[in-house]
């Protein structure tokens, strides 16, 4: 066999072979990929879901007590329950602790209140940057100006936190 036949088979047989390989490894690549996005996607629409849950919930009970409606409690256990499991789950690791912080802070009653707010505050900004990508320029007395509608109130609140 002379060096001529040799090239003339090596270019029928094994560029398209290899030709064949690459666009099947592409293929198979480009599939890994897209299936990795759709379930990132999933799991940023499940924080979503948990975010907006918990932060639904403070605000519903803002709303119920500035209209000095009863708050269903049993309900609101409920709602907390599928709120912790839906962060453990689904949360950054910051979101995460910053929520049981929260937590901690409201079980205890010889505690300021204050405290308890920041711990909030502390929760909805880490909310917010895991949101954001890890950075976000509202702070914890923009929170607290949404909150209380009232620049002055922010202040006096902000005055009454430590570290916010």
């Amino acid at each position: 066999m002379d060096i001529q036949t040799f090239l003339q088979i090596v270019s029928i047989i094994i560029v398209p072979a290899c030709s064949g390989i690459i666009v099947f490894l592409s293929w198979h690549n480009n599939r890994k990929t897209e299936q990795l996005k759709i379930l990132q996607e999933r799991l940023n629409e499940k924080k979503h879901e948990a975010y907006a849950a918990a932060v639904s919930m403070f605000y519903n009970i803002l709303k119920d007590s500035r209209a000095n409606r009863k708050t269903n409690f049993q309900k609101q256990m409920d709602a907390m329950t599928d709120i912790k499991r839906d962060i453990f789950m689904y949360g950054s690791d910051e979101v995460f602790r910053a929520f049981n912080s929260w937590l901690l802070h409201s079980m205890k009653q010889e505690e300021e209140q204050s405290d308890q707010f920041e711990a909030f505050l502390n929760f909805v900004l880490e909310i917010r940057k895991d949101l954001c990508g890890g950075d976000t320029s509202i702070t914890a007395k923009d929170i607290l100006v949404n909150l209380t509608q009232n620049e002055e109130d922010a202040k006096k609140l902000m005055g009454n936190a430590h570290r916010c």
